[in-house]
């Protein structure tokens, strides 16, 4: 049977991604590694792409392991972390003996599913939580939606090691009805002034309306015992939050 095959986040996208800094990574870090300090027993991080979370809770001593669908996202994580438990998979195909104790996807990864494969996944999660484990994810909104739709951006990310860049061209744009956000790219690896490669992706993000997540995984099984807008722990009560943090829980 041949490999299920991803159309995004190959080797420039995964260098692209790895030069930004997420804006509000420190307090998503210390929301997660209290989250994981919680967890009485292992911890799972499905999606976890090239370790951002993954890496400092390996280094914190916690039981973990993770899985992604990017095999250049896995490559940049092995490199970093000695020896990691991580391995090649698409989240609606996880199974597992193993129970798991936490189970968390951050940074609004959850968005990267097509509904029909969401459903699935969320009733996958359920199943391989022990009885009183906690689902934890943050669910990118239609409020999230950038300015400048329907144009084209440019931006340069320099690589640290050599003063290289890889630069991303992108034209971005958003249809409201199917509530999908579509960005065309093109990324170019530039040395010594010329253009080395190039890469272009057509990445798609599901952006959920505001209570449209509950709904869904209340129908996999799950109690939600708590709704955040921001790492703060606000409760999110506010319809144009960008972001929504869910804790679910597994009775």
């Amino acid at each position: 049977m041949k490999e299920k095959s991803l159309s995004t986040y190959f080797k420039l996208a995964q260098e692209y991604y790895d030069g930004q800094v997420h804006r509000y990574h420190d307090e998503a870090l210390g929301f997660y590694m209290a989250c994981a300090a919680q967890a009485q027993g292992p911890i799972l991080e499905p999606m976890c792409g090239s370790g951002r979370f993954f890496i400092p809770l390996v280094q914190a001593g916690y039981d973990i392991e993770g899985f992604d669908a990017s095999h250049y996202m896995l490559a940049a994580l092995r490199a970093r972390c000695p020896q990691p438990l991580v391995w090649h998979q698409f989240i609606q195909d996880f199974q597992s003996l193993k129970r798991y104790a936490l189970i968390f996807i951050p940074y609004g990864s959850w968005g990267l599913l097509a509904p029909c494969d969401a459903d699935k996944s969320l009733k996958k999660m359920y199943n391989h939580l022990a009885p009183g484990g906690r689902f934890i994810v943050d669910i990118e909104t239609i409020a999230s939606v950038p300015t400048g739709l329907n144009q084209w951006h440019r931006d340069v990310c320099k690589r640290p090691a050599d003063g290289s860049y890889v630069v991303l061209n992108s034209y971005l744009a958003y249809n409201s009805t199917t509530h999908y956000f579509n960005a065309r790219c093109r990324y170019e690896s530039i040395i010594d002034g010329g253009v080395d490669s190039i890469e272009t992706e057509d990445f798609q993000q599901y952006l959920y309306e505001f209570d449209e997540f509950e709904k869904v995984a209340q129908q996999a099984g799950f109690t939600i015992i708590n709704k955040y807008q921001d790492y703060q722990k606000t409760v999110a009560k506010d319809v144009r939050a960008p972001l929504l943090i869910y804790e679910c829980i597994k009775e």
